[in-house]
């Protein structure tokens, strides 16, 4: 199957997950393996976290779907059947078989920054005393003091969406269905104070209510596979110059013209 055709098949699931097949722990890490192994990064240093919750973590998966409904109606958990028509079909709401949460993290010095820095080492401007392990600073994955910052949090969230796509290319070669969720209370990092500012949500949870969260979180990606169900959103996708639209109810998600998107300068 070509790469076009591979990716038309993804969907973002609204519907319900299929609670009688889950991916095995093997098969995710073995997912998220080959992604790493061919997902872009600056110096390769990767400046995201992730964690992974299966099967195992359903009190960890339930609080997450809640820290993920910023809004009473039209959110992530409630854009789908009523949960008596959920229930009659035997699926479980909206919980995915897992759930990957990806967060920033300081990065150690890999062998590039190390000799790098040993090759500059008081000749260039982008070495700081003190800084982490006295390497250059210009690296803001690896210092303690600015990993954090919009800068970086830019770059990870950057990273995180190509590191994302390559998995879901990779999930979908394996029939799985994966979706993307950013609906969630956001944590921006205020150097003045040195701590995050974290928004609030009024409807659901927030994410100290799971501790594993230390850093902002960037995204969080659902996988599993899809129960067998009309899902109430339509959306349209083009292969081979064929436009296609999905069985759904009537809320389509068109796509705007490419012209309003791409411009060609003369």
């Amino acid at each position: 199957m070509s790469i076009e055709k591979l990716f038309s098949k993804r969907r973002q699931i609204r519907a319900a997950w299929d609670q009688t097949r889950l991916p095995s722990k093997e098969t995710i890490k073995d997912l998220l393996e080959r992604t790493m192994k061919i997902s872009p990064s600056k110096q390769n240093l990767y400046p995201f976290k992730i964690h992974a919750f299966g099967p195992n973590n359903e009190k960890e998966k339930r609080i997450v779907e809640k820290i993920c409904c910023l809004y009473t109606q039209g959110s992530v958990n409630d854009f789908n059947l009523s949960r008596d028509q959920l229930k009659a079909k035997g699926a479980d709401e909206n919980l995915p078989g897992w759930i990957l949460v990806f967060e920033q993290r300081l990065c150690k010095p890999n062998t590039f920054i190390k000799e790098y820095s040993q090759m500059y080492k008081g000749d260039s401007p982008y070495i700081t005393p003190g800084d982490v392990q006295g390497t250059a600073s210009r690296f803001a994955q690896i210092s303690e003091k600015r990993f954090r910052g919009n800068t970086n949090k830019a770059l990870a969230c950057i990273e995180v969406g190509m590191f994302t796509k390559i998995l879901a290319g990779l999930c979908l070669e394996n029939e799985l269905a994966i979706s993307y969720i950013k609906s969630f209370p956001e944590w921006n990092w205020k150097d003045g104070k040195g701590e995050y500012s974290k928004n609030k949500n009024k409807n659901g949870l927030d994410w100290d209510a799971l501790p594993q969260i230390t850093e902002a979180p960037i995204l969080v990606v659902q996988i599993g596979y899809k129960a067998d169900m009309i899902d109430p959103l339509s959306s349209t996708v083009e292969v081979d110059g064929v436009i296609h639209s999905t069985k759904g109810g009537v809320l389509l998600e068109d796509k705007p013209s490419i012209d309003d998107v791409v411009r060609f300068n003369k």
